[in-house]
């Protein structure tokens, strides 16, 4: 387990939460096409993009929210 998704995580709004998962996931592909390539950092920040992608998921269970109605503002 992740160092900091054994702490209580801060709540975030649905928003941050998709702008924090759409930062990791460009920062992905700039490590990868940055002159060093390096995949490693490129599946760390994938691997935080999914975290904030759950994180929202679990967000919408327990707001009653299903896929289907969940719209950003």
């Amino acid at each position: 387990m992740k160092q900091g998704q054994d702490q209580l995580m801060p709540a975030l709004s649905i928003s941050e939460l998709c702008s924090e998962a759409a930062d990791h996931v460009a920062k992905a592909r700039l490590s990868l096409f940055d002159e060093s390539g390096n995949a490693d950092r490129a599946l760390l920040h994938l691997d935080e993009a999914i975290f904030c992608l759950k994180r929202l998921l679990a967000h919408g269970r327990t707001s009653g929210v299903t896929g289907s109605h969940l719209h950003s503002a």
